[in-house]
Protein backbone atom coordinates (compact mmCIF):
# COMPACT_ATOMS: atom_id res chain seq x y z
CA UNK A 1 0.00 0.00 0.00
CA UNK A 2 2.67 2.42 0.92
CA UNK A 3 4.68 1.54 -2.47
CA UNK A 4 1.61 2.93 -4.30
CA UNK A 5 0.97 5.84 -1.97
CA UNK A 6 5.16 7.06 -2.67
CA UNK A 7 4.07 6.75 -6.65
CA UNK A 8 1.01 8.51 -6.39
CA UNK A 9 3.10 11.27 -4.49
CA UNK A 10 5.94 11.21 -6.54
CA UNK A 11 3.81 11.54 -10.04
CA UNK A 12 2.21 14.68 -7.94
CA UNK A 13 5.54 16.44 -6.66
CA UNK A 14 5.72 19.79 -8.26
CA UNK A 15 2.63 19.88 -9.86
CA UNK A 16 0.80 22.51 -7.40
CA UNK A 17 -2.13 20.42 -6.45
CA UNK A 18 -3.46 20.63 -2.98
CA UNK A 19 -4.18 17.25 -2.04
CA UNK A 20 -3.96 14.64 1.02
CA UNK A 21 -4.39 11.25 2.36
CA UNK A 22 -7.53 10.48 4.89
CA UNK A 23 -9.66 7.51 5.38
CA UNK A 24 -8.33 4.41 7.21
CA UNK A 25 -4.41 5.16 6.11
CA UNK A 26 -4.49 8.38 7.73
CA UNK A 27 -5.88 6.42 11.05
CA UNK A 28 -3.38 3.74 10.11
CA UNK A 29 -0.59 6.49 10.54
CA UNK A 30 -1.94 7.93 13.81
CA UNK A 31 -2.02 4.26 15.09
CA UNK A 32 -5.54 4.30 15.67
CA UNK A 33 -6.21 1.20 13.26
CA UNK A 34 -4.08 -1.56 12.07
CA UNK A 35 -5.19 -2.66 8.63
CA UNK A 36 -6.57 0.05 6.15
CA UNK A 37 -8.59 -1.25 3.33
CA UNK A 38 -7.65 1.58 0.77
CA UNK A 39 -6.20 4.48 0.02
CA UNK A 40 -8.71 7.90 0.18
CA UNK A 41 -7.12 10.76 -1.19
CA UNK A 42 -9.00 14.41 -0.83
CA UNK A 43 -8.14 16.44 -3.48
CA UNK A 44 -9.23 20.27 -4.00
CA UNK A 45 -12.34 20.89 -6.76
CA UNK A 46 -9.90 23.20 -8.81
CA UNK A 47 -6.94 20.35 -8.62
CA UNK A 48 -9.48 17.07 -9.24
CA UNK A 49 -8.86 16.88 -13.13
CA UNK A 50 -5.32 17.47 -13.16
CA UNK A 51 -4.84 15.27 -10.59
CA UNK A 52 -6.77 12.70 -12.17
CA UNK A 53 -4.26 13.18 -15.56
CA UNK A 54 -1.57 13.05 -13.54
CA UNK A 55 -1.62 9.68 -11.72
CA UNK A 56 -3.83 7.67 -14.65
CA UNK A 57 -1.13 5.89 -16.14
CA UNK A 58 -0.42 4.40 -13.15
CA UNK A 59 -3.29 2.20 -12.76
CA UNK A 60 -6.15 0.97 -13.60
CA UNK A 61 -9.45 2.95 -13.33
CA UNK A 62 -12.63 0.99 -11.95
CA UNK A 63 -16.32 2.01 -12.29
CA UNK A 64 -17.44 4.28 -10.03
CA UNK A 65 -21.01 3.90 -8.17
CA UNK A 66 -22.78 6.81 -6.70
CA UNK A 67 -24.67 6.40 -3.69
CA UNK A 68 -26.41 7.92 -0.51
CA UNK A 69 -25.51 9.78 1.29
CA UNK A 70 -22.04 10.66 -0.49
CA UNK A 71 -22.55 14.07 -2.95
CA UNK A 72 -19.23 14.69 -3.68
CA UNK A 73 -18.83 16.29 -6.75
CA UNK A 74 -15.45 14.67 -8.10
CA UNK A 75 -15.54 10.92 -7.13
CA UNK A 76 -12.94 8.36 -9.38
CA UNK A 77 -11.66 5.05 -8.26
CA UNK A 78 -8.09 3.48 -9.56
CA UNK A 79 -6.20 0.91 -9.05
CA UNK A 80 -2.93 0.43 -8.21
CA UNK A 81 -0.50 -1.78 -7.81
CA UNK A 82 -3.70 -4.00 -6.48
CA UNK A 83 -4.38 -1.14 -4.49
CA UNK A 84 -7.39 0.67 -4.01
CA UNK A 85 -7.49 4.32 -4.12
CA UNK A 86 -10.21 6.60 -4.11
CA UNK A 87 -10.12 10.08 -5.02
CA UNK A 88 -12.57 12.78 -3.95
CA UNK A 89 -12.81 16.21 -4.82
CA UNK A 90 -15.85 18.44 -3.05
CA UNK A 91 -16.20 15.58 -0.65
CA UNK A 92 -19.96 16.28 -0.16
CA UNK A 93 -22.84 14.51 2.54
CA UNK A 94 -26.40 14.81 2.84
CA UNK A 95 -28.07 14.10 5.82
CA UNK A 96 -30.80 14.60 7.64
CA UNK A 97 -30.50 18.50 8.23
CA UNK A 98 -28.77 19.23 4.87
CA UNK A 99 -25.69 19.23 3.01
CA UNK A 100 -21.93 18.90 4.45
CA UNK A 101 -19.84 20.05 2.44
CA UNK A 102 -15.35 19.77 3.40
CA UNK A 103 -13.85 23.03 2.80
CA UNK A 104 -10.66 21.31 1.68
CA UNK A 105 -8.15 23.60 0.96
CA UNK A 106 -4.55 24.37 1.53
CA UNK A 107 -4.77 24.83 5.46
CA UNK A 108 -6.94 21.22 5.47
CA UNK A 109 -3.40 19.48 5.10
CA UNK A 110 -1.69 19.27 8.81
CA UNK A 111 1.61 16.94 8.55
CA UNK A 112 3.37 15.41 6.24
CA UNK A 113 4.52 11.75 6.01
CA UNK A 114 7.90 10.60 4.03
CA UNK A 115 7.29 7.57 2.60
CA UNK A 116 9.98 5.74 0.50
CA UNK A 117 11.83 9.19 0.30
CA UNK A 118 8.83 11.20 -1.21
CA UNK A 119 6.99 13.68 1.10
CA UNK A 120 2.62 12.88 1.48
CA UNK A 121 0.40 15.02 2.72
CA UNK A 122 -1.58 14.01 5.04
CA UNK A 123 -5.77 15.47 6.07
CA UNK A 124 -6.07 16.30 9.65
CA UNK A 125 -7.85 13.72 12.10
CA UNK A 126 -10.78 16.27 13.11
CA UNK A 127 -11.86 16.85 9.27
CA UNK A 128 -12.34 12.76 9.26
CA UNK A 129 -13.56 12.90 12.12
CA UNK A 130 -16.89 14.84 11.07
CA UNK A 131 -16.81 12.85 8.13
CA UNK A 132 -17.06 9.44 9.30
CA UNK A 133 -19.81 11.09 12.07
CA UNK A 134 -21.75 11.64 8.78
CA UNK A 135 -21.19 8.42 7.03
CA UNK A 136 -23.46 5.77 8.13
CA UNK A 137 -21.86 2.38 10.26
CA UNK A 138 -18.36 4.62 11.03
CA UNK A 139 -19.13 4.44 15.40
CA UNK A 140 -16.22 2.16 15.45
CA UNK A 141 -14.05 4.54 13.81
CA UNK A 142 -16.08 7.55 15.79
CA UNK A 143 -15.06 6.06 19.19
CA UNK A 144 -11.59 4.63 18.07
CA UNK A 145 -10.82 8.61 17.13
CA UNK A 146 -12.74 9.99 20.41
CA UNK A 147 -9.90 7.95 22.36
CA UNK A 148 -7.20 9.30 20.25
CA UNK A 149 -8.24 12.80 21.04
CA UNK A 150 -8.86 12.27 24.75
CA UNK A 151 -4.98 10.52 25.38
CA UNK A 152 -3.83 13.19 22.74
CA UNK A 153 -5.74 16.16 22.87
CA UNK A 154 -7.44 18.00 19.59
CA UNK A 155 -4.64 19.33 17.24
CA UNK A 156 -6.79 21.50 14.95
CA UNK A 157 -9.47 23.04 16.91
CA UNK A 158 -9.88 25.40 14.28
CA UNK A 159 -11.36 22.95 11.48
CA UNK A 160 -13.68 21.46 13.97
CA UNK A 161 -14.85 25.09 14.76
CA UNK A 162 -15.06 25.60 10.91
CA UNK A 163 -17.14 22.26 9.87
CA UNK A 164 -19.85 23.86 12.58
CA UNK A 165 -20.76 26.64 10.40
CA UNK A 166 -21.96 24.05 8.37
CA UNK A 167 -25.43 22.36 8.68
CA UNK A 168 -24.34 19.44 10.74
CA UNK A 169 -27.12 17.54 12.90
CA UNK A 170 -27.50 18.05 16.61
CA UNK A 171 -25.94 15.24 17.69
CA UNK A 172 -22.62 15.61 15.60
CA UNK A 173 -22.98 19.40 16.72
CA UNK A 174 -22.88 18.14 20.43
CA UNK A 175 -20.18 15.68 19.64
CA UNK A 176 -17.67 18.51 18.04
CA UNK A 177 -18.87 20.68 20.77
CA UNK A 178 -17.82 17.83 23.91
CA UNK A 179 -14.40 17.45 22.02
CA UNK A 180 -13.89 21.33 21.49
CA UNK A 181 -14.40 21.52 25.68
Amino acid sequence: MLEALSLIGNKLDNKNITWGVGGSLLLQFHKIVDNPNDIDILVSENNATQLNKTISPLGKSKEVKHSAPFRTTYFTKYCINHIDIDIMGGFALEHKDGIYKLSFKRDSIVDYKKINGVEIPLCSLEDWYVLYCLIPNKQEKISLIENHFKTNGVQHAGLLEEALKQPLPIEVKQKIMQLLN
